[in-house]
């Protein structure tokens, strides 16, 4: 298990192999998880590619982190 403060500090490398092993953790429950998108033309959602399920996921890891990116450099300033 990754903690966030962990994903902050990561490098750009090790933030991939997390989202990945996240998906990879997605796609491997029983029944297995997917990463869907809603497709604007016709309403229904499709299931995107592995690819694009690593990206996204990467994408909210970031999203989420910049509180906590903030947070961090506020405490280091704090002793």
């Amino acid at each position: 298990v990754v903690t966030q403060e962990q994903y902050v500090s990561s490098t750009k490398r090790q933030k991939m192999g997390i989202s990945r092993n996240i998906v990879d953790a997605i796609h491997n429950l029983d029944p297995p998880g997917r990463f869907l998108e809603k497709d604007p033309r016709t309403g229904l959602w499709n299931e995107v590619s592995h690819k694009k399920a690593i990206e996204k996921t990467s994408q909210a890891l970031r999203d989420g982190a910049a509180h906590l990116r903030k947070q961090l450099s506020a405490d280091l300033g704090n002793p």
